[in-house]
């Protein structure tokens, strides 16, 4: 606990000090007046009593004005906690790398939904997101403004459900007129792994590649020559795969990229996917990098005042009792 303007509070004190030395009246001295038999009438009990009611009120009066003064200049002083937060940062890269081109169409909401429960399940990550077909589009830089990556997952899926009527449509920008064929999967691998930054820094860098590995075209990379990269980049990659095509030689190809890169290949449908998911990433060794420190001050005026409130209006009917 600390008080922002103690200075403020200090000065107002003393210039109340000065005010009521200075503006002091001495009491006028009446001349004295010899009265018989004065000790019978203070001897009476009601005399006694009406004097110690007075006395009692009056201490009364002059501590709630002294309990007002000080919860006053308490009040003004701003009474606040002062808190430093310096929070650590986990040196990991998620990028969500998601296949959306025309096979995959039925699975891509749903793949973003889980995606949406991969994030909150998150702590510290940075998370991006890069979209392919036949080239590759960044949907969002990694960035561990979680608030901002739900919403452009919230806007990708809705999307997909209502095939581009509403939210984000990725359809057109990832399949532009000038580039032939569609699902270009090694082109996209790549493309998301030229997507993580910051190279100079020893990260964990990790790949959710959701694809179904149905290539229709003429690739610049190979899958093979995709997973090299990965592989040199000492990036992970993760295959998710539709149920369809479970057991076929496409996941074949999907977990020799994962069991190449160190990473593994999951199916979409398995309702542990994500907590797996989830636990591989974190189990990664990968160091903490202190955040940009701040200070919080949490303003705590409220009580002072409010006491000071409430001893105003006792002073009031204090001072109403004294006088009469």
């Amino acid at each position: 606990m600390v008080l922002m303007f103690w200075w403020l509070a200090l000065v107002l004190l003393v210039l109340a000090g000065a005010t009521v030395f200075f503006f002091r009246r001495p009491k006028a001295t009446a001349s004295s007046l010899a009265v018989a038999h004065s000790a019978r009438m203070t001897s009476l009990p009601s005399f006694r009593k009406a004097m110690r009611t007075r006395l009692l009120t009056t201490v009364a009066f002059l501590a709630v004005i002294a309990l007002t003064g000080l919860s006053t200049l308490a009040g003004i002083s701003r009474p606040a906690w002062v808190e430093t937060v310096n929070p650590e940062k986990k040196l990991r890269d998620v990028m969500l790398c998601l296949d959306v081109s025309g096979s995959m169409l039925g699975y891509d909401a749903d793949l973003l939904e889980a995606y949406q429960e991969l994030v909150d399940r998150f702590d510290g990550e940075r998370i991006g997101m890069t979209v392919f077909n036949a080239t590759a589009v960044s949907a969002f830089p990694l960035t561990d403004d979680y608030d901002m990556v739900q919403n452009y997952l919230k806007e990708a899926e809705e999307g997909f459900r209502t095939w581009g009527s509403e939210g984000t449509d990725y359809s057109w920008s990832t399949s532009p007129p000038n580039i032939g064929g569609s699902s270009l999967i090694g082109d996209g691998l790549v493309s998301c792994i030229d997507n993580f930054d910051r190279q100079d820094e020893k990260r964990s860098r990790s790949i959710i590649f959701a694809t179904d590995n149905m290539l229709a075209g003429d690739p610049l990379f190979e899958l093979d020559e995709a997973t090299d990269v990965a592989v040199e980049s000492k990036v992970r990659v993760y295959s998710l795969s539709p149920p369809s095509v479970l057991a076929k030689t496409q996941t074949k190809e999907l977990k020799s990229v994962s069991d190449r890169t160190r990473g593994k290949q999951f199916d979409m449908g398995s309702a542990s996917t994500i907590d797996r998911i989830v636990a591989e990433i974190q189990s990664q060794e990968a160091e903490n990098t202190p955040g940009r420190s701040y200070t919080i001050v949490h303003d705590m005026p409220a009580v002072p005042l409010g006491i000071a409130v409430f001893g105003l209006a006792g002073v009031f009917v204090l001072a109403w009792r004294t006088k009469s």
